[in-house]
């Protein structure tokens, strides 16, 4: 299923990044349509914080090109590129309705988004991403494509949403209409876990769900989260259709984590990462959990390290030897016919 989101994940399109990859739950699904069948969040400002950007994902991040050039600018424009964005929950109807909201110091205050907007037309031809104007007393985001539109809510917060679900958002944002959080999907998103760094929870799509009967079940929806405080641990939820079939498929799941296990010695997986894997059903639900800490993270790391460089003869024991060095060519023979007979010298 390909969606596009308009400003994906806005944020980091104003600052002309391209996007990748408990505080971005309450305020920001306030302003999710309750159209929305699929939702989720991101706390970045937690992330920014865990052990495992810190000491291994903010050295890769400030290496990607047009960061330095990205950083330079929010700065001019008294914003932190590490800081700017606190979080953000996004929502969607899996069709043409999206939205986005972005909470951040100072990331909804006009004079910084004017800034950011002149800031990215020196380096877009004298274009600007968007520009700020008026609408019936609210400051709106008028994008250059003329696609969606943003929303400044106060000086920390603003929202995006695609053509379709402008109204609903503007509504929201106004104290009317009904959101996501208490629309006809508020069980499902409420099971995921929004106190994570990263969670989603929606119905599954129709081609999504397909998907699952070639494995014997009839998924119709599924929440997850990503808890990065130390290392990762992932717990992920499916409803199918019946408890007979979370049950078939909890059996099926058991076999193949036991052939893991027996494998994680020679994959070089610690002994406990791979007993954090287990699998429950609970009625017509099936969950997955697993988890890793970062020193078995380090271990990893450190242990495929040795690997490549034993594979390409580096650090000594453990390499691969070279192949011996082929012998010279022999000496072809003189020719016979110059050659003296039964060695006798030649005339």
């Amino acid at each position: 299923m390909k969606r596009k989101i308009p400003l994906t994940l806005a944020a980091l399109a104003l600052f002309g990044l391209p996007a990748c990859g408990g505080g971005a739950s309450a305020a920001g699904g306030k302003l999710i349509p309750e159209q929305a069948t699929i939702m989720g969040g991101i706390d970045v400002a937690g992330l920014m914080k865990t052990k495992l950007y810190t000491e291994h994902g903010k050295a890769e991040l400030t290496k990607q090109p047009g960061w330095k050039e990205a950083a330079e600018s929010a700065k001019a424009c008294n914003l932190d590129l590490e800081t700017a964005i606190a979080s953000v929950v996004f929502g969607t109807d899996g069709k043409e309705g999206v939205a986005a909201v972005i909470t951040g110091e100072g990331i909804g205050d006009e004079k910084n988004l004017t800034c950011i907007a002149e800031k990215a037309k020196e380096k877009n031809n004298g274009k600007v991403p968007f520009t700020i104007a008026d609408d019936g007393g609210k400051k709106i985001l008028k994008m250059d494509d003329g696609k969606g539109q943003g929303f400044i809510v106060d000086g920390k917060t603003i929202a995006f949403a695609s053509d379709p679900w402008k109204a609903a958002v503007k509504d929201l944002i106004d104290g009317k209409g009904k959101s996501a959080t208490d629309g006809p999907n508020k069980d499902i998103f409420a099971r995921a876990d929004q106190s994570k760094h990263i969670w989603a929870a929606g119905v599954l799509p129709a081609d999504l769900a397909s998907a699952g009967k070639g494995v014997g079940v009839d998924p119709k929806d599924a929440s997850g989260s990503f808890d990065f405080s130390d290392g990762l641990a992932v717990k992920a939820t499916v409803t199918v259709a019946s408890a007979e079939q979370a049950e078939a498929a909890k059996k099926k799941a058991d076999e193949g984590i036991g052939a893991l296990k027996g494998l994680a010695p020679m994959l070089g997986l610690p002994p406990k990462v791979a007993d954090s894997i287990s699998v429950t059903a609970k009625g017509a639900q099936i969950s997955v959990e697993a988890s890793i800490t970062n020193d078995d993270i380090k271990t990893l790391k450190e242990k495929a390290g040795g690997m490549m460089g034993g594979m390409m003869g580096g650090g000594g024991g453990g390499g691969m030897d070279a192949p011996p060095a082929e012998p010279p060519p022999a000496t072809p023979p003189a020719d016979p016919a110059a050659a003296p007979a039964g060695g006798a010298p030649a005339n």
